[in-house]
């Protein structure tokens, strides 16, 4: 890392300690008696002001400019540090010396500069100047540019004119009280190897006037002219102690011309730059972003996330920060252990009322834990056994009772139901059959009360609010929660009441299941249809899905009973599951007007169907870590899936298909909103750019069944809260 200090030199050599007193006072503590001290520490640390490591001092020609630039380099060879006590370690040893050393001194003298009394010489320094400061910033690229203004004011112009064009981290002036500080230009060299005396403290002052940021327009260019880079602009760099000759004319000021000509032409190469990201973006990206500096865009496009294992907690967080649309989440996979015991407790009247007849069965559970251990207990209990685990008994009393032999050990009911599959290496490609069992015991099983979906609808919510989720919508089939004597039109009013007391954007969308056969897709249109046509109720349900395995009910067999849907304009999704053949997703679109669909994994074995997902924008929910673990994909942080196939996700999105990340089921997956995301990245070869991330976080929102007015406020909202959220900075 390299700070350089650039600042011009006319009349006195003396600008050099006075600058140097300021950015690297370890060395030179040249105000320790200013009455202002503080203030002047305070600067420092506002800007952020660290230790040059490179003075580079832009000097005229002349018997007067050589007379000062001899007594500089007399000061400097003179310049030593102060002696540092009290090291104890060789790190502290490495840093002191870093910042304890002098800087080191590179001089450029230009010829043919005197006075600056014509305006050819003018033009010779402000070229100078410019390809000076364009070789500082990018040597300064890891570190920091300051620059200073020193000198009359042709010399200040100049600066101030490259600052605004190159960047500067703080552009510095030294202001000199006229009276007191001409005593200093009378005193010899040793004056300025130590802190003023106490009758001259007072008679310089540094200032900051500001930070200046890199003009955007410098990383574009036309084709007919050169780019802005320093190996376009050669100047010979002095070296350390030494001074250069940099000899210009008026045929060699291509660099203020290049400057001036990238100027002028500002709306032309903005747009151009806007117009070619835009084209090769097949999905285009939040509009605003689009009115970034070219520099932001670079660094979103290039900051890529999901690569290195010890970044993960950072990046997750930056993650959690952002608005996001979930459009796939099932209420019955939504409890991790402890959600599960909450919702267990909800039914503790019921509990109460047959403990008795529990008694013995909840003694035989003990005994089986106690005898084979939590982690074993699962080969013996069958998870689909726990709901009717004693006759006559009402669900969900049985499950809630077994749930609550785990009240005050939470993490011993996670390995109860995970076992193994704690471990992410062993939770993948372990199959739809396996993966759902594990969520037999959170499921509707446990969802069989008005207390226990409330309190889910609860739960939901709170990790709606913990993940900045602005958009929802969840997936139920109320059909399942009839059991404990609800019916479904109730179940999702209740679903709708409780989200609607936290949750101001939000949808439900109907589930059936295709190995429920006809009869079951049937009743659940019928509930739709109901609902929709009840002029009471400010409908929240804005969609229809169909999940499970296509083998058992064929879409083509299913849309005469999809009519009603299609009648009402209700918008319709489809499952198709990690092992679904692209003919069923074809099926999906053509038969049943599919306007997303969930996973579709082998959409690319058909590029015609994928090039009209893209024409008519059908999206695709995507579900990382459920894909992941039911199919099997490469995974940067797991070693052991190297063997497995690559997520297609990557190419879908560059190829231009709307798609979106979503968590399915957070407490079977073990995930979270946020951490979805990330898990796309880990499953990108090469990770996902911010401007990856951000792309699919619009698409959400684009692909949502919100009305259109909701969906547009929505955007606009999300928008405002990621510019926001980029000038805070990256994730690093």
């Amino acid at each position: 890392m390299t700070n350089i200090l650039v600042t011009t030199m006319e009349d006195t050599w003396q600008i050099l300690p006075e600058l140097l007193g300021f950015t690297n006072p370890q060395i030179l503590d040249l105000y320790c008696f200013h009455p202002a001290v503080d203030r002047i520490a305070h600067m420092r640390s506002v800007y952020n002001i660290h230790s040059v490591d490179e003075i580079w001092v832009v000097a005229a020609m002349g018997d007067s400019a050589d007379a000062q630039l001899r007594k500089l380099l007399a000061w400097y060879n003179l310049l030593e540090a102060p002696i540092q006590e009290g090291i104890s370690t060789l790190q502290e040893w490495h840093d002191l010396v870093r910042i304890s050393c002098r800087p080191g001194l590179r001089i450029f003298q230009v010829d043919g500069i005197g006075t600056l009394s014509s305006e050819n010489e003018c033009r010779i320094m402000r070229e100078a100047i410019s390809r000076i400061v364009l070789h500082a910033a990018e040597n300064s690229s890891d570190g920091q540019l300051l620059m200073a203004l020193a000198g009359d004011t042709i010399l200040h112009m100049n600066m101030q004119f490259a600052a605004s064009v190159f960047g500067c981290s703080a552009l510095l002036h030294v202001i000199h009280d006229k009276t007191r500080s001409l005593e200093l230009v009378t005193q010899e060299v040793d004056v300025f190897l130590k802190p003023l005396p106490p009758e001259m403290k007072d008679a310089v002052t540094p200032a900051v006037f500001g930070a200046y940021r890199r003009n955007p327009l410098l990383n574009l260019s036309r084709a007919d002219q050169l780019s802005i880079q320093a190996v376009n602009f050669p100047v010979t760099i002095p070296e350390i102690g030494q001074c250069a000759l940099l000899k210009l004319d008026s045929e060699t000021f291509t660099l203020s011309s290049a400057i001036d000509a990238c100027l002028e032409n500002s709306e032309y190469l903005l747009s151009h730059y806007t117009h070619s990201l835009l084209a090769s973006d097949g999905n285009n990206n939040f509009l605003a972003l689009y009115s970034l500096s070219p520099a932001v865009i670079e660094k979103l496009k290039h900051t890529r996330i999901g690569i290195h294992p010890d970044k993960e907690t950072v990046e997750i967080s930056w993650l959690n920060r952002l608005p996001k649309a979930e459009l796939h989440c099932h209420l019955e996979g939504i409890l991790d252990a402890s959600d599960m015991i909450r919702v267990a407790a909800t039914n503790h009247l019921l509990i109460d009322r047959y403990k008795m007849r529990m008694a013995f069965q909840m003694r035989e559970w003990h005994r089986l834990i106690d005898r084979v251990g939590v982690a074993n207990a699962s080969q013996h209990i069958l998870f689909k056994s726990l709901p009717d685990a004693v006759r006559d008994v009402p669900e969900p009393v049985s499950i809630s009772s077994f749930i609550s032999l785990f009240n005050d050990v939470p993490d011993a009911l996670d390995a109860f139901i995970f076992g193994k599959y704690r471990s992410d290496a062993a939770f993948a490609a372990v199959g739809a059959g396996t993966y759902e069992a594990l969520g037999d015991i959170q499921g509707a099983s446990l969802l069989q009360s008005e207390a226990g979906i409330r309190e889910a609808c609860r739960i939901l919510l709170e990790k709606v609010a913990r993940h900045h989720v602005r958009y929802l919508e969840m997936r139920c089939n109320p059909i399942k929660y009839m059991r404990g004597g609800l019916n479904p039109i109730q179940v999702i009013l209740m679903i709708e009441e409780e989200l609607g007391k936290a949750l101001e954007n939000f949808s439900i969308i109907l589930t059936a299941g295709r190995q429920g056969f006809k009869a079951e897709i049937m009743q659940l249109v019928n509930v739709a249809k109901r609902i929709m046509e009840d002029p009471d109720n400010p409908c929240r349900v804005r969609g229809f899905d169909l999940i499970g395995n296509e083998a058992a009910c064929p879409s083509k067999d299913v849309r005469r009973y999809f009519f009603p849907i299609m009648e009402k304009c209700q918008h319709v999704t489809i499952h198709a599951p990690e092992n679904m053949d692209v003919s069923s997703i074809w099926e999906a679109v053509y038969h049943l007007n599919a306007e997303r669909i969930s996973h579709g994994l082998t959409l690319q074995d058909n590029p015609a169907l994928l090039e009209q997902f893209i024409d008519h924008n059908i999206a695709v929910e995507m579900c990382p870590s459920s894909n992941f673990q039911i199919a099997g994909f490469k995974d940067n942080f797991i070693p052991e899936s190297d063997g497995f196939q690559e997520y297609p996700l990557k190419d879908y999105l560059d190829m231009g298909l709307r798609v979106t990340v979503n968590c399915d089921n957070p407490g079977i997956s073990r995930t979270s909103f946020s951490r979805e995301l990330h898990r796309a990245a880990r499953m990108t070869p090469e990770g996902l750019s911010l401007w990856d991330i951000l792309r699919i976080i619009r698409n959400g929102f684009k692909a949502s069944f919100a009305d259109r007015f909701t969906r547009s406020r929505l955007l606009r909202e999300a928008e405002i809260e990621i510019m926001e959220l980029i000038q805070e900075g990256f994730p690093v």
